[in-house]
């Protein structure tokens, strides 16, 4: 079997496997069913030379008949005519006749079946012809989709197994939680910078200062000590 032929093979699992080796099954298909006509073409010449020979053989050999029939109807004459001599010739010649007759009909059946076998041969490559140009679109379109499907599994796998673009979000997600983190750090910081600080000491002398029974306090505890208030 040709691998057209196995290409038309519908419901075949390896007839998709075939098609997809192809780098475009539309040319293959279309080639595959202009080969097939040449070949029709080609065997309806071989018949038809086939069936010229036939036609041949089967005129000669009614010739043969015709002219055993004659001869033998000349046969007849003459003796009716009391010529046993001419008779007998016609005779003769009626034998010859019958004899290539005999031979020239079984070649005559053979060529005869053998134009009837073409025939159908004919018939049956062209009926084959029929079925892969209702099949071919029906094959193209299950390429093409075995194509996209593979295809799909294919961008899947490299998804898959490329975890860049992934790991790329995973960092910018990190780095970004990083620097939120940083920039509460920085405005706790700034909260507590050394100017607030130092604004903060002012605010309680100030406020030390301007109640007076906390200052004498202070200052008996001084005396106790022996310390005195800076100047």
């Amino acid at each position: 079997m040709s691998i057209f032929s196995r290409i038309f093979k519908i419901g075949q699992a390896s007839a998709n496997k075939v098609v997809e080796k192809f780098e475009k099954p539309e040319l293959m298909l279309e080639q595959a069913i202009a080969d097939k006509e040449k070949q029709i073409r080609e065997v309806k010449q071989s018949v038809q030379q086939v069936i010229a020979t036939e036609r041949q053989s089967k005129a000669q050999l009614e010739k043969e008949k015709a002219e055993k029939f004659q001869w033998e109807q000349k046969a007849e004459a003459a003796m009716r005519a009391g010529r046993e001599d001419l008779a007998v010739k016609a005779l003769e010649r009626a034998s010859e006749h019958e004899s290539r007759a005999a031979s020239l009909e079984p070649v005559w059946q053979g060529q005869q079946s053998s134009v009837a076998e073409l025939k159908q041969e004919v018939i049956k490559m062209e009926a084959e012809v029929a079925e892969y140009r209702r099949n071919k679109d029906f094959i193209i379109a299950q390429s093409k989709a075995a194509q996209v499907k593979k295809d799909i599994y294919e961008a899947k796998a490299r998804m898959t197994t490329n975890r860049s673009p992934d790991d790329l979000m995973a960092r910018m997600k990190a780095k970004a939680e990083r620097q939120g983190y940083e920039a509460d750090a920085a405005k706790e910081m700034a909260d507590n910078s050394g100017s607030t600080r130092l604004e903060d000491e002012f605010k309680s002398l100030g406020s030390s200062a301007a109640n007076p029974d906390v200052q004498s306090k202070l200052d008996a505890l001084k005396a106790k000590l022996g310390t005195t208030t800076p100047g």
